[in-house]
C-alpha cells in the first residue's frame, strides 16, 4: 500500500477541484438513502430466512458488493435519482445445483406468495433477482455458492435467462467481496483531504435537511455515518457518472462499474489534486484501452484476487464498442487536461456539463457562484493573474450546501469512517 507523502497545499483549494467534489456529492447516495439501502437488504435478508421460507436456514452469509461495498455508489440515471444497491446471497446449495434452479429458488423465495410483501416487486433478471422499489431504489440480489477450499469468499455464481428456459445457463468464478478489499487497500484515505470532502458533504446534507423541514417533509436524520472518501473513491464515482452520460442515449451495455473500479484500483495515490487525479486515472484507462485495441483484442480485466472472476465477461462485445468508448476517453482526457491547466467558470461549467450532465453541474456552479461571490465582495478571495480564475482561502472549503439553503450548518458529521 503506497504511503502518502503530507500535502503540500490545502486539499480542494482550487475552483475546479471544489466544484468536482460539488458534483460528486451531488450525485451520491446521500445519508439517508444509505441507510434506507441498508435497512432494506437486511430487511430483505430476514424475509428469505422467515418461517416457511424455501431457503429458510439456507442463507449462510448476506452482503454488499460492488459499489455499495466500496463507497462509489451514484445514481444509475440522469434524470432521475435511481440507485441500483448490490448485494450477495451466500446459499448453502450443492455445488452442482443448476443455473436455472438456483436463480429460480432466491426468486420464489424473495417474490413469495401472492399478496405478500414483495410479490409485485421482484423481478427474476439474468443472474441476480432485483427488487424494485417505489422510490426508484434497486436491491439486486445475487446467488452465491461458496467454493470451500478456495480464498474467502471465493463462490460460484449463476447465469440463466428466464427468458429462454430451455437454455441450460452456466456457472462463473467470482469474490466480489476479495474485490472490495483489494480495492480499499489501494485507494486509502489521505487525511487531510478526506476531512475536507466529509465536511462539504455534511454541510450540503445539512442543507437538504433544512429545505425538507421547510417544506414540512420528513428531515434528514442527522449524527450519521460520515462521507471520508479517497480522492480515487471519488473519481471514481465521477468516471461513473461521465460514463452515465455518455451512454444515457445508447443502446446496449455500458462499460461496466467493476472493471473502471479495478483500473482506478491500479493507479490509485500518483496525486495530490482531484483534477489532476481525474486526469491521471482517465489517462491511465485510455492507456491501457489503446494498448489493447492496437494489438487488435478486446480488453481483458480480472479481479485481482481471483483470476478467473473476469470483470469484461460481457462488455467490449466488439471491437467497435471498445473504439467507442476509446474515443470517450480520448475527449475526457482533453477536456480534464483544460481543467487542470487553468480556465475561466464560465469554461470550466461548460467542460464539467458535457462531462457530468446539467443537473448536478449547474446545481454545483449555482452554489460556488453565489457564496463566492459573497466572499470576493468580502476581500476574502482574489483572482488569480492571467487565467481568469479564483485563488480561495481554506475556508472555502465550506461552500457545498445547496445555494437556497445558506444558514450556517449545525452539524459536522464527524466519527467512524464510511466503507459501505
Amino acid at each position: 500500500m503506497t504511503m502518502h507523502k503530507p500535502p503540500s497545499r490545502t486539499p480542494l483549494s482550487d475552483p475546479a477541484d471544489l466544484l468536482l467534489a460539488d458534483v460528486a456529492i451531488r450525485v451520491q447516495l446521500t445519508r439517508t438513502d444509505y441507510n434506507k439501502a441498508v435497512d432494506r437488504y437486511q430487511t430483505v435478508n430476514d424475509w428469505i430466512e422467515r418461517d416457511g421460507s424455501p431457503l429458510k436456514d439456507r442463507a449462510d452469509l448476506f452482503y454488499p458488493q460492488g459499489s455499495m461495498a466500496i463507497g462509489a455508489t451514484i445514481a444509475s440515471k440522469l434524470r432521475t435519482d435511481e440507485f441500483d444497491i448490490d448485494v450477495v446471497a451466500q446459499l448453502d446449495l450443492p455445488p452442482d445445483v443448476s443455473p436455472q434452479e438456483a436463480l429460480d429458488l432466491l426468486f420464489e423465495t424473495i417474490r413469495g406468495e401472492p399478496g405478500s410483501r414483495y410479490y409485485r416487486m421482484a423481478e427474476r433478471r439474468t443472474r441476480c433477482v432485483t427488487v424494485n422499489y417505489a422510490d426508484d431504489m434497486h436491491l439486486d440480489v445475487t446467488p452465491m455458492v461458496r467454493m470451500w477450499g478456495t480464498p474467502d469468499r471465493q463462490s460460484l455464481i449463476f447465469h440463466h435467462r428466464a427468458e429462454a428456459p430451455q437454455e441450460p445457463g452456466f456457472r462463473l468464478i467470482a469474490n466480489p467481496y476479495g474485490f472490495a478489499e483489494w480495492f480499499k487497500l489501494n485507494t486509502p484515505l489521505d487525511y487531510a483531504f478526506a476531512d475536507i470532502f466529509e465536511k462539504r458533504a455534511g454541510e450540503y446534507e445539512e442543507g437538504l435537511r433544512m429545505l425538507a423541514e421547510k417544506a414540512d417533509s420528513d428531515p434528514v436524520p442527522p449524527q450519521e455515518p460520515p462521507f471520508r472518501k479517497s480522492k480515487a473513491v471519488i473519481v471514481l464515482q465521477l468516471l461513473k457518472r461521465w460514463r452515465n452520460v455518455q451512454y444515457d442515449a445508447r443502446s446496449g451495455r455500458r462499460p461496466p462499474s467493476i472493471m473502471i473500479a479495478k483500473l482506478v484500483g491500479d493507479a490509485a495515490n500518483h496525486t495530490e489534486r482531484l483534477s489532476e487525479e481525474l486526469l491521471h486515472q482517465a489517462q491511465h484507462m485510455l492507456d491501457v484501452f489503446r494498448h489493447h485495441h492496437d494489438q487488435g483484442r478486446l480488453v481483458h480485466v480480472a479481479n485481482p484476487v481471483c483470476d478467473e472472476d473476469v470483470l469484461t465477461d460481457r462488455w467490449p462485445g466488439s471491437p467497435r464498442d471498445q473504439a467507442i468508448f476509446i474515443g470517450d476517453l480520448e475527449d475526457l482526457v482533453g477536456k480534464v487536461e483544460r481543467l487542470v491547466a487553468g480556465c475561466d467558470l464560465a469554461e470550466m461549467q461548460e467542460i464539467m456539463t458535457s462531462l457530468f450532465g446539467e443537473a448536478p453541474t449547474g446545481e454545483a456552479f449555482r452554489t460556488f457562484n453565489q457564496q463566492v461571490g459573497d466572499m470576493v465582495r468580502d476581500g476574502r478571495s482574489r483572482h488569480r493573474t492571467g487565467t481568469g480564475g479564483l485563488i480561495l482561502p481554506a475556508a472555502a472549503s465550506s461552500v457545498a450546501a445547496p445555494a437556497t439553503a445558506r444558514a450556517t450548518p449545525r452539524h459536522t458529521f464527524y466519527g467512524d469512517d464510511w466503507e459501505g
